[in-house]
């Protein structure tokens, strides 16, 4: 079995409070308190997410990853697996994989817009600006870069907004960085 926080009850609640800071000041990279030791075939900073977010009630989307890694996620968090993206809480998307078609996955109802899911999507990095974002949790409109996204995301991201206050969240990852993307966020490209 692997490792994964050396103080699970501290380390999670310290990582949760820099999750909601990122998710409060979108696209404003928030260095993660806490990192367990990486799993193979993900970051340590999605590792330390996914200990934080996922327990018996929520369905978890992996990509394929190695037998202990899986094995090490499933017995410190008690998450179930989702067979496919589209029946997920949360979906993992490691660094260089495709992103799945945001129109098929849960985007929340009228009346639980809550509802739906979210992307942990591992990057190679933040750095050069690609794009400006605005809306709810900005002061004023912000830069903001991402190596390594999948392919065409922030077109796909807008087309995601445009069903607001529906569609899906995303919480994007480096080796010991996130950002939060709500759906509420407005992306210029350029």
């Amino acid at each position: 079995m692997l490792t994964a926080f050396a103080r699970p009850v501290d380390d999670a609640q310290q990582t949760f409070r820099a999750l909601l800071a990122a998710m409060a000041e979108p696209l404003l990279p928030r260095a993660l308190p806490a990192l367990p030791p990486a799993l193979p075939g993900l970051k340590a900073a999605t590792a330390a997410l996914l200990y934080t977010l996922a327990d018996q009630d929520v369905r978890v989307w992996l990509p394929p990853l190695p037998d202990d890694t899986v094995a090490s996620l499933r017995f410190h968090t008690g998450m179930r697996l989702a067979d496919l993206p589209e029946h997920a809480d949360f979906i993992v998307i490691a660094a260089g994989m495709p992103l799945p078609d945001l129109m098929r996955l849960k985007a929340g109802s009228a009346e639980y817009p809550d509802r739906s899911a979210t992307l942990l999507i591992e990057a190679d990095g933040f750095g050069a600006d690609q794009v400006e974002g605005r809306g709810p949790g900005f002061a004023a409109p912000r830069r903001f870069g991402a190596a390594g996204l999948p392919q065409a995301f922030w077109r796909e991201w807008q087309v995601n907004h445009a069903r607001f206050p529906l569609g899906v969240d995303a919480l994007l990852i480096s080796d010991t960085h996130i950002a939060g993307l709500p759906r509420s966020v407005r992306i210029r490209e350029g």
